[in-house]
């Protein structure tokens, strides 16, 4: 490495205020470190460059990175991975976040989701300190790299598994109160008469919310001892706890003494009547700055990152409910949240910068060999990621149930499929075919330059209780595969599509980023400004005068 090389890598600074965007390449949070290709991340970073943003924010998910607890390993794959993206981040000049220890990950063999498994962290002092070490090891890697600014963890990744415990009736109840730690919890706190988690409409539940934030701070504070740079995702939305005069909407621990490293959320739902109502900017801005003003104290706190910044919320399952801002709203909201943000922040994050399909397939781009794919003959994994398919090769894939990731509430009669292929020019019409847990076969049709796509009949209930078998079967010329999508849904926030073209709000973000980047640049002045103030007056309190012109 050149001086000057080694000089810029040296130099690295953490930008005043994080203007960043969830960096999932043509991913997804769930699959994203398994799909970053070297031969397009430096594009994609420039773009994101491009597009006004400072920082990236990577999901580092805790499962497949540690590949296992009993005894600790980690995956080599995905420790070369997050260095790929590192390095191009730091070459490309921008700063990383960590979003580390996340729980749910499409995996080659899950044995529990990641409720599931969140629970065993809870319950199993061995799980515990594999988590543990898990940080020590992010730590490790993330010191190497000046672009890395540091990290979070969300109250998400466990916040979940105590919903999923207070579900739970009679029997299994009794003993999941036993289990989480929640009796001894009460034993602790003098509270009597309780053999059992509380549900949620009864006023018992402000104990088991108070037990669920104890338990989850003190978690995260030994995470902590193991990354020192770590912050955390708090969660912002209150609880509604049964009293008798009422409702009493309780607050959940806001980590303020762990400012500057706290993570926020918003939305336009959060405070709003969820009717399905349209915001005008004025009412959104009102949202967001109650939001912000409660939880820096009215600007006490103002370090606080909103990471996940959705003036757009494209989450399907509460379209028509939650409320959200008109469209022809969003420039003039965004002119009013830019002042908000700066006064009450440290910087904003946006979840996606370019759409996503919710794959469910693992290994979806081959860069890691054949991890779970079985393969017949006439197929072979390039190591440099895609698949070589030759007439009759077919490949398969085994996805087990409950970890397909598909809702119950949001039912479908079929998945979407994509596939990027390269051409064997001269040998033929590509004729490739695929079904799904031994149902009929279905053609695939060219999409265009490159692609195939079909529509694959499914039973998502079936899918749900029995997973997925999942096949491609070459009838034509030999070509080589390198992208497999099957999702039955798409993540939509409109400021790139799927392929990264410019949609419709990416000028709108363009400029937002551009007016907070500007108020930076004015802030570093300004405090450029006021150093050179208290050096000509240290410099008068030695010498008894002003500088001159001429002693300048």
């Amino acid at each position: 490495m050149s001086l000057r090389k080694w000089a810029f890598w040296k130099r690295f600074e953490r930008p005043e205020f994080l203007i960043a965007a969830h960096y999932f390449s043509d991913g997804w949070p769930l699959d994203s470190l398994q799909v970053m290709r070297r031969s397009t991340v430096r594009q994609e970073l420039a773009m994101l460059r491009k597009d006004g943003f400072n920082t990236i924010i990577v999901v580092v998910p805790w499962r497949s990175f540690q590949c296992s607890q009993k005894p600790v390993a980690y995956d080599v794959f995905y420790e070369a991975q997050l260095r790929l993206v590192l390095y191009e981040s730091q070459r490309a000049g921008l700063a990383v976040l960590l979003r580390v220890a996340y729980t749910h990950q499409v995996m080659q063999k899950p044995t529990l989701n990641g409720f599931r498994w969140a629970q065993a962290l809870l319950t199993e002092p061995a799980i515990e300190q594999a988590w543990l070490d898990y940080f020590s090891r992010i730590a490790s890697i993330a010191g190497e790299y000046a672009c890395c600014v540091g990290g979070f963890i969300s109250w998400e990744e466990l916040w979940h598994a105590f919903r999923v415990w207070q579900e739970q009736t009679g029997d299994a109840n009794t003993a999941a109160a036993s289990a989480s730690g929640y009796l001894h919890y009460l034993e602790e706190q003098g509270v009597e008469e309780q053999n059992c988690i509380p549900p949620k409409n009864s006023p018992e539940h402000a104990h088991y919310l108070a037990f669920a934030n104890a338990r989850m701070t003190a978690m995260f504070e030994r995470a902590r001892t193991h990354w020192p740079q770590l912050g955390v995702e708090y969660r912002v939305d209150k609880d509604p706890v049964p009293t008798a005069d009422g409702i009493d909407w309780r607050d959940n621990n806001a980590f303020l003494d762990w400012e500057p490293h706290r993570f926020s959320y918003w939305a336009p739902f959060m405070g709003a009547e969820n009717v399905g109502e349209e915001l005008d900017a004025q009412e959104a801005e009102v949202l967001l700055r109650h939001m912000l003003e409660s939880t820096s104290q009215d600007g006490a706190f103002p370090g606080q990152v909103v990471e996940q910044f959705n003036f757009i919320d494209n989450t399907q399952k509460y379209l028509g409910s939650h409320a959200h801002i008109a469209e022809d709203q969003i420039d003039d909201f965004l002119q009013l949240a830019g002042p908000l943000l700066k006064q009450y922040s440290g910087g904003y994050g946006l979840w996606a910068s370019r759409d996503y399909r919710m794959n469910m397939l693992y290994n979806a781009a081959f860069l890691a060999g054949g991890r779970g794919w079985a393969k017949a003959k006439n197929a072979r994994f390039r190591l440099s990621g895609g698949l070589r398919l030759r007439r009759q090769g077919r490949v398969t894939q085994r996805i087990e149930p409950r970890v397909t990731w598909v809702q119950r509430n949001h039912p479908t009669k079929e998945l979407m499929l994509e596939i990027e292929f390269l051409r064997w020019l001269g040998l033929g019409p590509a004729e490739l075919r695929v079904r799904l847990n031994e149902d009929t076969w279905v053609s695939c049709q060219i999409q265009g330059k490159g692609r195939l796509g079909a529509r694959v009949p499914a039973d998502l209930k079936d899918v749900f209780d029995n997973g997925i078998h999942f096949e491609i079967d070459n009838q034509g010329r030999p070509l080589t595969i390198t992208r497999v999508f099957l999702y039955y849904e798409t993540y939509a926030a409109g400021v790139r599509d799927i392929d990264a073209q410019s949609d419709r709000y990416l000028e709108t973000i363009r400029r937002f980023n551009e007016t907070l980047e500007e108020g930076e640049s004015a802030s570093l002045h300004s405090l450029v400004n006021s150093y050179l103030l208290k050096l000509r007056k240290s410099i008068y309190n030695v010498f008894g005068h002003e500088i001159s012109s001429n002693e300048r």
